[in-house]
């Protein structure tokens, strides 16, 4: 066993064929491409590659200090709710934020990986709040109304089941969450503003920025 360990250590780390790879297809498993970390890392949590198999290897970081969720409204309902097509019910679902979230602290590659914690118990609350007894694959997803990558929190209050369709719907609240973590972390937009508008509406957004341009 000890010879093993270390032939690992000593092995090469895998070099693509180019040096500039910048796709996963490039490389053989995840760890190699976390060692290069020159793909894309799409949603910001500084794993890349993590569709591809492993070995594995995720950045080693500390859980940031991000206090309390706080909600951006009083939560009033826990059952009954209703979805408005792709918008939560805001009696049930209007939004949180946890307090000490600023960009300084999300805006750090591999943010999102340390915060994530919506459990399956937590989703299948969620759920039943919403009264959906079954669903079909890839009908609903369970997501973060005011983005964990922009400060959001996992409160209950700040999740909903956003369906797929009809469309704009949680594929396209993806590009909204990428293009408002972008103006927030590389542009300085004022993302206390932005939170309120993506729990709001965040079609309009979706409008402003992919539409109409």
């Amino acid at each position: 066993m000890r010879f093993t360990v270390l032939v690992l250590a000593l092995a090469p780390a895998f070099v693509p064929a180019s040096a500039h790879a910048a796709v996963c297809a490039d490389f053989p498993n995840q760890a190699a491409a976390q060692r290069a970390h020159n793909t894309i890392d799409a949603d910001h949590d500084g794993i890349y590659c993590e569709t591809l198999p492993c070995p594995c290897i995720k950045p080693a970081q500390h859980r940031p200090r991000v206090g309390p969720p706080i909600a951006l409204q009083r939560r009033t309902k826990s059952s009954g709710c209703r979805l408005r097509g792709a918008l939560p019910d805001p009696r049930c679902t209007p939004g949180s934020r946890f307090r000490d979230a600023t960009p300084r602290v999300f805006c750090r590659s591999g943010y999102t990986s340390l915060l994530r914690n919506v459990t399956p118990a937590k989703e299948a609350t969620v759920y039943a709040e919403y009264g959906i007894a079954s669903h079909r694959p890839g009908q609903y997803e369970v997501d973060h109304l005011v983005p964990l990558e922009a400060g959001g929190s996992n409160s209950i209050a700040n999740l909903f089941p956003e369906p797929a369709r009809p469309r704009p719907g949680f594929h396209e609240k993806d590009r909204v969450e990428d293009q408002m973590h972008t103006r927030i972390c590389d542009d300085h937009a004022n993302f206390r503003s932005l939170q309120r508008q993506i729990a709001r509406d965040w079609t309009r957004l979706y409008r402003r920025w992919f539409e109409f341009g």
